[in-house]
């Protein structure tokens, strides 16, 4: 299954089946993110499976409505931007994996952090954000539906209002960037905190280089780091697509001044093309 497929068949389930992962999915899943440990700049975050028996207290979540959750992936960050974002770009690609295996999963900013007293979180370091994981009936049940339609979960923003050219600021259109069309594309599909979509993208052809920005579209969203979560998962996205159709290149985070600043735009990263 093509990362493209991936991504466009990912959801948020929010109805799981109340059971543990089968054995072989756990075991696969966990050498996964063993083995894909290491983000950007080399930072690396260890995540774990958490699974909780059905006779434990169930966790509340202050976001949505999830039913039937016993199994969680998460990990700690250091309390900055920079290491959110590479939090949620590296367990965005366990979000994939996870859907590659036909299972569910669905991203969680609000959760009761004591609940998982497994990890042991040191001064300066927090968890970010979590994923629930596991199976889903093969129907989608009406809670999902609802839920999906009552924060419009399915609309993406138009390609004009995300992605520009770095010197005129113009809207980019899908010809003026190549097979890089299609890596944008797969930005603008990723899942974000209340669909807010915070990332904006400057194509810049003469360094070709692509500068990815986050917009603060929540003060709630953005006051507990999930905006920066988002930017991870958009970066990963981007990779993944850009690394299936061949285009090399990598990650660079310039010093102050290079990158010109942007109105209200926060710069996060540049991916340097080949």
């Amino acid at each position: 299954m093509e990362i493209n497929e991936i991504i466009k068949s990912r959801y948020s389930c929010r109805t799981f089946i109340q059971t543990s992962l089968k054995p072989a999915d756990k075991k696969n899943l966990d050498s996964f993110i063993i083995e894909n440990s290491k983000g950007l700049g080399d930072e690396a975050i260890n995540f774990r499976i958490i699974e909780k028996d059905v006779s434990d207290k169930q966790m509340k979540l202050n976001y949505g409505m999830i039913q039937g959750h016993n199994t969680y992936v998460l990990g700690t960050s250091k309390s900055s931007a920079d290491s959110r974002v590479n939090y949620g770009y590296l367990l965005e690609k366990v979000v994939l994996k996870a859907t590659e295996m036909g299972l569910v999963t669905c991203w969680i900013g609000y959760f009761d952090k004591s609940f998982f007293n497994e990890i042991s979180i040191e001064d300066g370091f927090e968890i970010p954000g979590i994923i629930i994981a596991g199976y889903s009936e093969e129907k989608q049940p009406y809670l999902d539906k609802f839920v999906r339609f009552a924060i419009n979960a399915s609309k993406r923003t138009r390609w004009d209002k995300l992605f520009f050219d770095y010197k005129s600021k113009t809207p980019l259109n899908p010809t003026q960037t190549g097979k890089y069309s299609e890596s944008l594309e797969m930005v603008r599909l990723a899942p974000s905190s209340g669909n807010t979509q915070p990332w904006r993208v400057f194509f810049d052809e003469t360094e070709n280089e692509f500068h990815f920005f986050k917009k603060p579209i929540s003060k709630r969203y953005e006051s507990r780091g999930l905006h920066d979560i988002d930017m991870g998962i958009a970066l990963s996205h981007f990779e993944l697509m850009s690394l299936q159709n061949d285009l090399s290149g990598k990650w660079l985070k310039h010093a102050n001044g290079i990158v010109r600043t942007m109105d209200d735009l926060q710069y996060i990263r540049t991916w340097k093309c080949g």
